[in-house]
């Protein structure tokens, strides 16, 4: 058994997956999931080709509409925005008992951000969900898949999830020029809600983020992960 293939089967193990579904993972589709990338890119494309996509803009809320239309798309319910601003969308599991396993990133960039940086993460959660459809694969746990809000200007989304976003934080102005408050409010949080969609340790059986690299030391080492 091959490192990779021990790796997937892992993580087939921690989703509930069965014997049968560890041996025929699906892979990701390339194309599709190059098409997502190049489509939510052109929310807030600046001439660099990058995205001033920062939080709370117009390009952020457009942005996140079209990543809401897309978890809809791939059948997930509830989908939601909580008190924080946070995107939340559920795969139901097998089991209604079992705690979820939440994954995804945030697709907010700072002035003249990349098309990776957070997108990624997303948008790989996004295939992740249409290759288990594909599948026809099931889970025992639930799987909510994130959009974190604001995470490029402070953490702000993941803050507030937590229950750690600061009442002095709230006055601060963003790069959009909206206070984090108000800003919150603009994409449909609401901020003096926060305590009901606290999350605390023991609520998720576990969280996974996949993220770009933000140094070269696993290319420079020939690390395949």
């Amino acid at each position: 058994m091959t490192h990779r293939f021990a790796a997937l089967a892992g993580i087939a193990a921690a989703l509930g997956l069965g014997a049968c579904a560890q041996t025929a993972l699906p892979k990701a589709d390339a194309a599709r999931l190059e098409g997502r990338i190049v489509a939510l890119s052109q929310f807030g494309a600046n001439e660099d080709g990058g995205v001033d996509r920062v939080a709370y803009s117009d390009a952020d809320i457009a942005g996140r509409a079209w990543v809401m239309g897309e978890m809809e798309a791939l059948g997930l319910t509830d989908i939601r925005i909580d008190a924080g601003g946070n995107i939340i969308g559920r795969r139901s599991g097998t089991d209604a008992g079992a705690k979820p396993i939440m994954f995804g990133s945030h697709i907010d960039s700072v002035l003249g951000g990349g098309n990776y940086d957070g997108p990624a993460g997303v948008l790989t959660a996004l295939e992740a969900v249409e290759l288990l459809n594909e599948a026809g694969a099931e889970t025992r746990s639930p799987l909510d898949l994130i959009v974190f809000a604001n995470e490029e200007g402070g953490l702000f989304g993941s803050l507030a999830l937590t229950g750690k976003l600061s009442p002095r934080a709230l006055s601060i102005v963003s790069d959009s020029g909206y206070t984090i408050e108000d800003g919150t409010k603009r994409i449909g949080g609401d901020l003096s809600r926060m305590a009901e969609d606290v999350i605390v340790r023991g609520d998720l059986k576990g969280f996974v983020e996949l993220h770009i690299e933000q140094g070269a030391f696993l290319e420079e080492e020939d690390i395949d992960i």
